[in-house]
């Protein structure tokens, strides 16, 4: 990113946040299995972990682990579980404060599009630590097409956000910080491909 370092750090910083979050919640589904928290749940829950793991080292100043060969292995397999799964399932109301099966096939699309829009190196594909992403992006209309996507993703989130969406007690059932760390990926996630065009 062509971003101050600070911004990269700050960015940095709240995916990390994100995915410690997700991580937390599979952790409390492991130990105390709720009611109407679901396979299909933890499979948001993973991937909603791994794309915010994915946007912290996109936007750290040092970069990550994992070569950005790897990267794009594992959003290939987020993308084509949620196709998958939106084929088997069809069209069906959104998971909690999850959205269908299509958008989280869609965001894994964008995190696919930032990782191969950018031109890299063999050398930097195989690598074990994935420098900064730096770059402009091949097929501007494609990444607008995304920025646009994400920001409907953000305005639709705005209001679980404001209302605090699914009331209760626990992780689990908490659906405003939910709702939160979907609003600052959407809003994230769709500002570094912004800078990319």
């Amino acid at each position: 990113m062509a971003d101050p370092v600070w911004l990269g750090w700050l960015l940095t910083a709240a995916f990390l946040a994100i995915a410690g979050y997700g991580v937390a919640r599979l952790v409390v589904a492991a130990r105390l299995p709720a009611a109407g928290y679901r396979g299909c749940h933890r499979a948001v829950d993973t991937a909603h972990t791994t794309m915010a793991l994915g946007m912290a080292v996109m936007c750290s100043p040092v970069g990550g682990p994992l070569p950005a060969a790897g990267w794009q292995a594992v959003f290939t397999l987020v993308t084509a579980w949620f196709l998958g799964a939106t084929l088997l399932r069809g069209h069906r109301t959104p998971i909690g404060w999850h959205g269908p099966d299509w958008q989280h096939a869609v965001a894994g699309l964008g995190m696919l599009y930032m990782l191969l829009a950018v031109p890299h190196t063999a050398h930097s594909m195989s690598v074990s630590w994935t420098g900064p992403h730096t770059g402009s992006a091949a097929l501007p209309a494609l990444g607008w097409a995304f920025v646009a996507f994400f920001a409907v993703q953000a305005v639709r989130l705005g209001p679980a956000v404001l209302r605090g969406g699914d009331r209760g007690t626990g992780l689990l059932a908490d659906g405003r910080v939910a709702a939160a760390c979907q609003f600052v990926m959407a809003l994230g996630t769709g500002y570094v491909i912004f800078v990319m065009l």
